[in-house]
């Protein structure tokens, strides 16, 4: 029964899609639903020229307009990002109600192994020379531009503020162990996201903003393995650019680096090693650069998002993940400090 109903949905947004298409020009041969069943929707669409993807932005359509723009920017340029077809028109989108759908290149390959060293040394490498050739993206008139430059301090105090009111939500289930662990740790933490702030501003954050506001660069705000892929001809391809904005380069490596030596409860000092000498290898940065990256790692963000789950998307998670998350920024919190202190 649910298997028909499964068929019987995908029989409609096929058809949906179908009707879509008719803004491009493409000789269709086949349209297969690749991803359904939330707001993003991905059909992959075969044509007489090669596979194309038609993909239904789940972005707000402000976010959504930035970030066609910016990728239809970048393949200009030659950048490793899927082409946007443009409509019969001439449009590179086409609006139905308050959903934007757009057709891309498709790109086929294989996905990146990160416990692979050349894997990981290449998708920094790529990372690298997407922000470069990001450089001198803006946005057109009337494309609102989406920006996190200079948003770091309140974000921090923001995520500060939702650790301490989480802790009202946990009195509420004192029997429960992880809100018991929560309680009696959580205001260490709320101090070293402080520090944290403090550090910050007394960084050359702020004046690296201003440098980087006369020409900003592009971030993807959600690099990984999900979203590159080794092509076929050899390259490397970076797709799903919907969360685009102008950020310091550093916020990619950071929303890398964290999550990822969050996994053996040892500090791997080489894979760290190994992130940033990839990455300078093509885009160098100065020592007061990667002390404000140093900086952004000592958030405990991981801890935050274990709580966010916890709290707020109502996920029962075990008192182990939280230990383990408090134990992970602890070390890191150690680490990371000891590499600061060699810059001062």
């Amino acid at each position: 029964m649910l298997n028909d109903i499964l068929y019987e949905e995908t029989g409609k947004l096929i058809y949906i899609a179908s009707l879509i298409l008719k803004n491009w020009d493409l000789q269709i041969e086949e349209i297969e639903m690749i991803q359904s069943g939330q707001m993003a929707l991905v059909w992959k669409v075969y044509t007489n020229d090669g596979p194309k993807c038609l993909k239904r932005i789940h972005r707000p359509e402000k976010k959504a307009l930035f970030s066609i723009h910016a990728q239809n920017y970048l393949a200009m340029k030659g950048g490793r990002v899927p082409k946007i077809l443009k409509t019969k028109n001439g449009e590179l989108f086409k609006k139905y109600g308050p959903f934007l759908f757009v057709v891309y290149d498709w790109i086929e390959g294989t996905p990146f192994d990160l416990s692979v060293s050349e894997d990981l040394s290449e998708m920094m490498k790529a990372l690298a020379y997407f922000h470069k050739e990001s450089a001198g993206y803006e946005p057109l008139p009337g494309v609102p531009v989406f920006s996190k430059l200079g948003k770091w301090p309140k974000h921090y105090m923001k995520r500060c503020q939702q650790l301490e009111s989480w802790k009202k939500l946990a009195k509420l289930n004192s029997e429960d162990p992880f809100s018991q662990l929560y309680l009696a740790e959580i205001d260490s933490f709320i101090e070293k996201g402080k520090q944290t702030l403090h550090d910050l501003l007394n960084s050359d954050y702020e004046r690296w903003v201003e440098e980087m506001k006369q020409r900003p660069l592009l971030c993807h705000q959600d690099y990984g393995t999900g979203n590159t892929l080794l092509g076929n001809d050899g390259h490397t391809w970076i797709i799903d650019l919907d969360t685009v904005a102008f950020d310091l380069p550093i916020r990619d490596l950071r929303k890398m680096i964290v999550p990822l030596l969050d996994h053996s409860g040892v500090w791997d000092e080489k894979k760290l090693e190994l992130i940033i000498e990839s990455y300078e290898s093509v885009f160098p940065l100065t020592d007061r650069q990667k002390e404000i990256m140093f900086i952004d790692m000592l958030f405990p963000y991981e801890l935050h998002e274990k709580a966010l789950e916890k709290y707020v998307r109502k996920v029962p998670l075990p008192v182990e993940e939280l230990a383990e998350a408090m134990a992970y920024e602890q070390m890191k919190w150690e680490e990371v400090n000891k590499k600061l202190s060699l810059r001062t």
